[in-house]
């Protein structure tokens, strides 16, 4: 069995674009919303969650650091990827999501399944 390490981001930027390591890596912060009903008072809640987008296809990273804003609707598929590293002797855990599409939405694209 193949298996696979998918994870689809769609939102909106919270920030433009930032480029690193001379335009080779691009990181874009992206909120997504999660709307529900509370099982005891039935009222409709909502939240926002954060997650940073690393692009490293150089090519990617470079149009995403010239084109994406802030506000910008965005797609991206990506890999979650976890990893550690020593520092002040202590080990640090990061989970960082890596990006292998990453494209700016119309804004017809981005609220498409909107009430």
């Amino acid at each position: 069995m193949r298996s696979t390490n998918l994870f689809i981001v769609r939102g909106y930027t919270g920030a433009d674009a930032k480029a690193f390591d001379g335009g080779k890596v691009a990181k874009v912060s992206v909120a997504t919303n999660r709307v529900w009903t509370d099982r005891k008072s039935g009222e409709k809640k909502e939240a926002t969650d954060w997650v940073t987008v690393t692009i490293l296809n150089e090519k990617i990273a470079k149009w995403a650091a010239e084109n994406v804003k802030k506000g910008d609707p965005v797609y991206a598929e990506c890999r979650v990827a976890e990893r550690s590293y020593e520092k002040d002797g202590k080990t640090i855990y990061t989970t960082d999501i890596v990006a292998s599409v990453f494209d700016r939405l119309a804004p017809s694209q981005a609220g498409a399944d909107e009430d």
